[in-house]
């Protein structure tokens, strides 16, 4: 499938077709046949909002995962509140990206105990932040040792990769901008009663791109992210636009 918005559009409307039901981490027993969409969000939570309308006006909810210890987000600020606010406001859960690598954490003192602890304490954070509940925790990066163990975390959030949802649901996911099998092939198949669907809304655009474009673009700054730092800039700089010498539309690197 293209990774377009009208791509993930037509994915939506093929699993409706044959039959699923959209459910969340907490609701999928209410179903003999469903699949739990989730997104996790790497690197840029702005790129949500589109497909968070999109699944709406379609009927349907998802899961947003989001990271506390983000080098490109910050959920604490004023837009990405916003963002998240509006995330529920369409109907979606918000739930905790974990990245185990950003504690350093040695192969030696690796342990479930510790990773629970960590986990944990991001999952309040994150419920204070959010002012509500997070249900479920998706790993970022997951070592082997993560992906083999099953965790049970505060409040009964649940573990995305836990055995219940990684072997019990068929497991499907873009990583890298890569479906590793055909996705719409598996959805018309009937061979699964549940899935479990991965995307990344980092790499999907009105238009197909290549992967190439779109990290570029990122890290020299696309044009929306451009904009965004020159308005947060220009709401904390007196006179920006004279120092730069450029309006809003020009902010570009």
């Amino acid at each position: 499938m293209e990774f377009t918005y009208k791509g993930y559009e037509r994915l939506i409307d093929r699993l409706k077709d044959n039959g699923y039901r959209f459910a969340d981490y907490k609701n999928y027993g209410d179903y003999d046949k469903c699949v739990i969409l989730r997104h996790d969000v790497d690197y840029d939570l702005q790129k949500v909002t589109k497909m968070a309308e999109i699944e709406y006006e379609k009927g349907v909810s998802s899961t947003y995962f989001v990271l506390l210890t983000s080098e490109f987000y910050n959920v604490m600020s004023k837009d990405s509140g916003n963002i998240i606010k509006r995330l529920y406001q369409l109907g979606h859960q918000v739930g905790l990206h974990f990245d185990e690598k950003f504690y350093e954490i040695s192969k030696s003192s690796w342990d479930e105990k510790t990773i629970t602890r960590l986990v944990n304490h991001e999952i309040e954070l994150l419920n204070d932040i959010v002012g509500r509940k997070t249900n479920a925790v998706s790993m970022h990066r997951p070592s082997k040792k993560m992906l083999e163990s099953d965790f049970k975390f505060s409040g009964g959030a649940e573990n995305s990769y836990g055995k219940e949802f990684f072997s019990g649901f068929k497991y499907l996911s873009d990583s890298r901008m890569r479906w590793r099998e055909d996705v719409e092939h598996v959805i018309v198949s009937g061979e699964y009663d549940r899935i479990q669907l991965l995307t990344h809304p980092f790499w999907y655009f009105d238009k197909q791109k290549e992967m190439k474009d779109i990290v570029e673009d990122f890290i020299y700054c696309r044009k929306e992210i451009a904009e965004h730092r020159y308005k947060v800039l220009n709401e904390n700089i007196t006179d920006l636009c004279n120092i730069l010498n450029r309006s809003p539309k020009e902010a570009r690197t």
